[in-house]
């Protein structure tokens, strides 16, 4: 079950949330960006799940996804790993064939909260929306998703706990 997915040894893993990779396209990103993001990725240290919001790569052949799981992977405290499927982002069974869950959309619960992930905002959303696809707060179409206080984004670059996200 879903509840036993985010546990072990009957402890609640961390839930760790990232968006808007594009790896092998710099176009989206700042300098040094891949290295900042391995560098915070690499210090956690408590076993999580990683949420991965959309757009993984822009590179989807075999030996490079391969190479971008085993680099989750290298993190021992990853023990499970979700990917929402983007707008650029292949059919979900490519990424199954790398272990990975993958899915257009996901529910999960925190503190007894609904809350949908996906990588798209959902329009005025009524319960918690967990999304990444705008890469910053200051995209300029964010009004075109009528962004409200329920639609959480996960900022391209950046990595999340939930707890920063839904502030608990």
């Amino acid at each position: 079950s879903y509840r036993n997915y985010c546990r072990k040894e009957g402890k609640r893993m961390k839930q760790v949330f990232i968006s808007d990779t594009h790896f092998g396209h710099n176009k989206y990103h700042s300098e040094n960006w891949e290295y900042k993001f391995w560098k915070k990725y690499y210090s956690i240290d408590q076993d999580f799940i990683l949420y991965h919001l959309g757009d993984l790569s822009f590179i989807r052949n075999h030996e490079y996804l391969k190479q971008i799981f085993d680099k989750f992977r290298a993190n021992e405290h990853c023990k499970n790993m979700v990917l929402i499927l983007g707008n650029h982002d292949d059919n979900a069974s490519k990424y199954m064939a790398y272990g990975v869950i993958a899915c257009d959309s996901m529910e999960i619960r925190y503190h007894k909260k609904k809350i949908i992930l996906s990588h798209k905002p959902i329009i005025l959303c009524p319960e918690l929306n967990i999304h990444g696809h705008l890469h910053t707060k200051e995209e300029t179409h964010r009004d075109e998703y009528k962004i409200n206080e329920n639609n959480i984004l996960v900022e391209a670059e950046k990595i999340y706990f939930i707890e920063e996200l839904i502030g608990e």
